[in-house]
């Protein structure tokens, strides 16, 4: 025993056996250490072109987003070979970046109607299966857009690597003028006090004098109301023949290919909808150029405006021009619904080109005004007043959408002179084709 004893105390050759042991380990560390770092390229790799994939995807994201702002008007020959599950190759499938070749990574995008069961959740509105904003007349379908969104996926490769992004892009609805002086809303007025008007649904160029239109798109109304409300037709009818100086002209609601004269171009029609202006209303003002707030007391008073354009086009007192047309936005707050203000005055020389909207108040117009594009009175307790102080052109044409039903929404006129409200199709084409990029935008993106 006392042997056995002392060989289990016996310590010699422990630090060899430990060392083994380390030495065992640490191989065994360098071993992995080396072969983790042997994938480290090819984790690099990965990560590289899955990045790089990525965007190319995003690339083609933006070609579609240029393709649909740029042609606003087509959405549906791209939709031509979409079915609701499976959109239309919108360009060429695998095009490679503009100046690379398809090595540095090729995208294909696809097109197609929000009409697919769960598409509600992507876009945040009903599926596009019946009428909407863009066209009220016929409902949405696979290759037919009626509310003015698409879903887009685009799909870019890099080698065998691939990502995927789907966004929704959503238009505006232009809006379709009827009318070169359109009541869409609960009421219509025209009030003119020794004083006339002439307003001209045929189509005017922006260089022909009034009167004297040259242009070759179709006429529209001279004036038009809601077709709910009757009786606004009947009214305006009246008021415009106690002052037989007055001058309408238009489309003839008796013979839509021809013009006339007088209470025939003067019909309810609902082409153009009180709902349809409140929603282009709604998206235009957040990306207004300039925005003015008003209140009862607080009221908006300008002169001369668009004498700054020479000079400094990104004035707030430059309102557009015809290479830089704007988005002007004339907020006003009401106190109740029966408070009626003149929320902006407008004196001296002033013009400009773009969308004007004025909302829950009356703009009055005095002095010389030219505006080239719409002008759009909306909201509670709205008008437009001519003062007659000076020569007022408007070409284009002017929207008076009264939401409140116990007030007139009014066109008046007092003084001398004689304001013109004059259709163009040119001046209004114009302010679309500019504005078009602002009026088209993205959202939901989601990408795998």
């Amino acid at each position: 025993m006392r042997r056995i004893r002392q060989l289990i105390d016996n310590e010699h050759g422990v630090a060899l056996v430990l060392a083994l042991m380390i030495l065992l380990t640490l191989t065994g560390l360098v071993l992995a250490f080396l072969s983790a770092s042997a994938f480290e390229p090819q984790i690099s790799r990965n990560h590289s072109e899955t990045v790089r994939a990525r965007y190319v995807a995003e690339a083609g994201v933006e070609y579609a987003y240029d393709t649909l702002a740029t042609n606003v008007g087509s959405w549906n020959d791209y939709l031509a070979a979409a079915t609701c599950a499976q959109g239309a190759v919108l360009g060429a499938p695998n095009s490679s970046l503009p100046g690379l070749g398809s090595a540095h990574g090729t995208f294909t995008v696809r097109v197609r109607n929000d009409c697919k069961a769960g598409d509600d959740q992507r876009t945040g509105v009903a599926l596009d299966t019946t009428t909407g904003s863009c066209d009220p007349a016929v409902p949405g379908t696979a290759t037919h857009d009626g509310n003015c969104k698409v879903i887009v996926t685009s799909t870019g490769t890099i080698g065998t690597t691939t990502r995927t992004i789907t966004v929704v892009i959503s238009k505006i609805a232009g809006l379709p003028i009827n009318g070169a002086l359109a009541f869409p809303g609960a009421q219509a007025d025209v009030s003119l006090r020794a004083s006339s008007v002439v307003i001209d649904g045929r189509d005017t160029k922006i260089a022909d004098r009034p009167g004297s239109p040259t242009g070759s798109e179709s006429a529209v109304y001279g004036i038009a109301v809601n077709p709910s409300l009757p009786a606004l037709a009947a009214g305006l009818e009246t008021a415009l023949a106690a002052g037989p100086q007055n001058d309408v002209r238009g489309k003839d609601k008796t013979n839509p290919s021809a013009t006339t004269r007088g209470p025939n171009t003067i019909r309810a029609d609902g082409t153009l909808t009180s709902q349809a202006v409140t929603d282009f209303v709604d998206a235009a003002k957040s990306t207004a150029d300039v925005t003015i707030n008003t209140s009862p007391g607080n009221a908006s008073s300008l002169s001369n405006i668009g004498s700054t354009c020479p000079t400094d086009v990104e004035s707030s007192t430059c309102w557009g021009t015809s290479a830089r047309p704007k988005i002007v936005y004339i907020r006003g707050t009401l106190r109740d619904v029966g408070t009626r203000y003149t929320s902006l005055s407008l004196a001296g020389d002033s013009s400009g080109t773009g969308v004007l909207i004025i909302e829950n108040g009356i703009v009055e117009i005095g002095g010389s005004f030219r505006w080239n594009g719409p002008i759009i009175t909306t909201g509670r307790n709205v008008g437009i007043r001519f003062r007659g102080d000076g020569d007022q052109v408007i070409y284009g044409a002017a929207v008076v959408n009264e939401l409140n039903p116990v007030a007139a929404a009014n066109v008046e006129g007092d003084a001398v002179g004689k304001p013109h409200i004059l259709y163009s199709a040119e001046a209004l084409g114009l302010v679309q084709n500019a504005l078009k990029r602002r009026l088209v935008t993205t959202q939901s993106w989601s990408d795998q």
